[in-house]
């Protein structure tokens, strides 16, 4: 059986789009994102990396609640939101397989003037990436050490 994909999106904006809610339904709940919590294989290439290349600041240094052996760092991503990120030293570098319930990329608010700028460091240090746009609109995309894929855009 084949599956009308276009019909089905239609259906699910039909049903749970806000604009076909009866007035005064529920809103969101929550006050946005606090952080997202990621897993990387070494937290020095991790910190250097997102200071460096992205131009995150870090603010938070601390033990792993749940592991001893495993630090949890918070850096600053701008827009009062933090990436964290945990390394589990024990676990080795094993690398997560996409499917469903991982994530597939994390994109990131930039000024035309911050997309440039990435963009320079990329070229700068050799880091290859991918881009939707031009180099003042739109996105590049490029993957973290261990190959988290990044999007940086300034919207359309």
């Amino acid at each position: 059986m084949k599956i009308d994909h276009e019909l089905k999106r239609a259906a699910l904006v039909q049903k749970f789009h806000p604009t076909n809610q009866p007035a005064g339904s529920s809103s969101v709940q929550t006050g946005g994102v606090d952080h997202l919590a990621l897993i990387c294989s070494d937290i020095e290439q991790t910190i250097e990396f997102y200071t460096n290349i992205v131009g995150m600041t870090l603010n938070k240094i601390l033990p792993n609640r749940d592991e001893p052996s495993s630090t949890h760092i918070f850096l600053d991503m701008g827009g009062k939101n933090f990436l964290a990120f945990f390394d589990f030293p024990k676990k080795g570098p094993a690398k997560t397989v996409r499917g469903v319930g991982s994530m597939h990329h994390l994109a990131m608010k930039a000024s035309s003037t911050q997309l440039a700028r990435i963009i320079r460091t990329l070229e700068a240090k050799g880091i290859s990436y991918d881009l939707n746009g031009t180099t003042t609109k739109g996105s590049v995309y490029f993957r973290d050490p261990d190959g988290i894929l990044l999007e940086i855009t300034t919207g359309y």
